[in-house]
């Protein structure tokens, strides 16, 4: 039977109600404005100030300079990006090598910094001669060793995110008559990753995590390097791409004190549709968007709700970072919050307006919560909400 043929429920009628009104309406109303007032009163700091009063421009207008214009020092930044926007002036044009999910991802970053991908590179023929996702033009490693011409004085990013693999595209393309000065090596890290997550707190003595979204495990391993000599008593690590998950069994075995489920977390036990990008974006998608991709690198996993899972236990930090589906993933954990009141640090960048209804949340399981945002990124992605 295919993947089409089976029932399978997305989401439920009461979950995340005035959120899925305020996406489906594109704009904020009464509710959401006085939301965000009472969130505001919650804020800890003057970065937390700066960073919700940009989102919410950001909101209000569409309008990333809000957020692009924001002063170093209400930023945590220290990545691979930021060396590339150091690098590639506004208005260059470069080339890309590989055009998969990192590509499109750098892609993406690139056309909001004003910077022009003319082609992509990649080895496999059949995404030419033009990306269906993008619209950009595709080239083999052959046309570029052809025409090298064409493209000897340009920059050329390698968008592989391992650095062996890197590395031996690095060397293919010098070969193929690329200037090595030319050459951006791939991004390994596009976002401030050893802070992200863990600078605002300080980690306490028998720290109990929960790492909603794990991806390979790192951050599992930025937490308990995080705890230091305190160590910590158990870290509860969820991860639905199957390939992913896979990863993260292998890369956490040596770390010992982890469960790692194969599960994705939202407000109910459930089937859902998956992009199984074996990527940091894999997320829940809708069955219409299952369809446009017919059902193509799309999986079938299931949800289950944190107070399910992890029903009784004693709980000090849970990390969310679950591609847009957070406000679900928190409605699952209203007793498990309620009973230990974590702190938390949860993305909030996904949806426009997930910086303001997830806080409203947190804030109704405990009301004398409070709430901090860094921003970790360039643009609009990477803004995080501490909670505490």
């Amino acid at each position: 039977m295919s993947v089409s043929d089976k029932r399978i429920e997305y989401g439920s009628d009461k979950a995340a109600d005035k959120q899925k009104a305020l996406r489906g309406s594109g704009s904020m109303g009464a509710d959401f404005e006085e939301m965000a007032k009472n969130v505001y009163k919650h804020l800890n700091d003057e970065i937390s100030k700066k960073v919700f009063d940009a989102r919410m421009q950001y909101a209000k207008t569409g309008d990333l300079g809000y957020i692009t214009s924001l002063e170093s020092k209400y930023r945590n930044l220290n990545s691979d990006m930021q060396v590339y926007v150091e690098k590639i002036p506004k208005g260059s044009h470069c080339l890309m090598y590989g055009a998969g999910v990192a590509g499109h991802y750098l892609a993406g970053r690139f056309k909001n910094f004003g910077v022009n991908i003319d082609a992509f590179i990649d080895p496999d023929e059949s995404k030419g001669p033009v990306d269906e996702q993008t619209g950009i033009k595709v080239i083999t490693e052959k046309d570029l060793a052809e025409n090298i011409a064409l493209y000897v004085d340009k920059t050329l990013v390698i968008s592989y995110p391992v650095k062996p693999v890197a590395d031996e595209v690095r060397h293919r393309l010098i070969d193929a008559g690329i200037l090595e000065k030319n050459i951006i090596g791939g991004i390994f890290d596009w976002r401030n990753n050893q802070g992200q997550y863990f600078d605002y707190f300080e980690a306490r003595e028998n720290e109990v995590f929960v790492d909603c979204g794990c991806f390979d495990g790192a951050t599992c391993f930025n937490f308990a390097g995080w705890c230091g000599s305190k160590g910590f008593d158990h870290i509860y690590s969820f991860e639905a791409d199957p390939k992913n998950y896979e990863r993260a069994k292998e890369i956490l075995a040596p770390l010992g004190k982890c469960d790692l489920y194969p599960y994705g977390t939202a407000d109910v036990s459930k089937k859902v549709y998956f992009a199984a990008d074996a990527f940091e974006t894999s997320c829940i998608i809708s069955k219409e968007d299952a369809e446009k991709r017919n059902f193509e690198g799309v999986a079938e996993i299931e949800t289950r709700a944190l107070d399910d899972v992890l029903a009784g236990k004693k709980i000090t930090f849970i990390k969310m970072d679950i591609e847009g589906a957070e406000y679900e993933a928190l409605l699952g954990a209203q007793k498990l919050i309620k009973e230990n009141r974590p702190r938390m640090a949860i993305s909030v960048y996904h949806k426009f307006e997930d910086f303001v209804t997830l806080a409203d949340l947190v804030l109704k399981v405990h009301p004398d919560y409070r709430i901090a945002f860094r921003h970790y990124g360039y643009d609009d992605l990477e803004t995080v909400m501490y909670v505490e």
